[in-house]
């Protein structure tokens, strides 16, 4: 578990408050039926101070953090990947996420990132996912004065078509209100139905009597780590609770999503024709009980 403790306040933009809020309903095909996702902008998880961003998360499940990170740090992080996935073959351009042909047509294989530990250790990558803004922000989200980052890091590139299936981080890291997940996209990631897949979530689905009462026996998942923890073959084949529904937002580089554990989230599929760059980190506070980490998923 890497440590830091919370440093003072630095002085970073803050994304306007919400108010005004321009919704656009939009509806994306997966493999099993069109999932209808709100998209507003602003987000109503953008917030514009720290007691804000308390109260969000409270209430919402999910706060969005604009340009927590430096777009720069972020960039430098994503030429370094993208030069490693290129030495695999699996790039049309070595500065581009874009598949190669013999990935397309299964000549190279689909690089799975999730297991490539060198790759979380590099330089320039640790340089994001354990920047001193995401331990400060932690740490004034969970109000306490040092936070701890996993080693482990869920690292992704996501191929066309592919995505993560509707889920709650507790299933996979365990249980706790004192532990978060920051999700990290290292790029530009819009929502939308041939875009690269962004994160979308059910807001206040962590408090919500009807989804509490319906997941309450959904703990654990299985021995490989991703899959067996879905609770739905895709974000459209799941019913939503009474009262639900899901949104998304788009992000750029240096934006973060932070909710916690009993958050019913997703991704939706991957409908370009590049990989999807994006991180997992989870944070608690120092004192808190380790997370259940026991094994590194086995596909992305």
């Amino acid at each position: 578990m890497a440590r830091r403790s919370r440093s003072k306040p630095a002085p970073r933009r803050r994304p306007a408050a919400k108010c005004g809020a321009n919704a656009r309903e939009l509806h994306i095909d997966c493999e099993h039926g069109t999932v209808v996702v709100n998209v507003a902008n602003p987000s109503p998880s953008e917030v514009s101070s720290w007691p804000e961003a308390r109260e969000v998360l409270q209430t919402e499940g999910l706060v969005l953090l604009r340009k927590l990170l430096p777009p720069r740090v972020v960039q430098k992080a994503r030429r370094r990947l993208l030069a490693e996935l290129a030495d695999l073959g699996v790039l049309a351009e070595s500065d581009e996420a874009i598949l190669s042909d013999g990935c397309l047509q299964g000549e190279v294989p689909m690089p799975s990132l999730l297991r490539r530990l060198d790759l979380q250790a590099l330089p320039e990558v640790r340089a994001v996912l354990e920047h001193a803004a995401l331990f400060d922000a932690t740490a004034r989200l969970l109000e306490t004065d040092e936070v701890v980052t996993t080693c482990y890091k869920w690292l992704r590139a996501v191929p066309p078509g592919a995505f993560t299936g509707p889920h709650m981080d507790r299933a996979y890291v365990g249980a706790s209100q004192c532990r978060l997940t920051a999700w990290i996209p290292l790029g530009d990631v819009r929502c939308g139905q041939k875009e690269l897949g962004s994160l979308c979530w059910l807001p206040g689905s962590h408090r919500k009597p009807q989804v509490v009462q319906r997941f309450k026996d959904y703990q654990q998942a299985g021995s490989d780590g991703e899959r067996s923890g879905w609770l739905a073959a895709d974000p459209a084949a799941l019913e939503l609770p009474e009262g639900c529904r899901w949104e998304s937002a788009h992000f750029a580089e240096g934006d973060v999503a932070i909710f916690g554990m009993d958050l019913l989230h997703s991704t939706l599929p991957n409908g370009s024709g590049a990989f999807r760059l994006s991180c997992d980190t989870r944070w608690q506070p120092l004192d808190a009980p380790p997370p259940e980490v026991t094994t590194a998923p086995s596909a992305s």
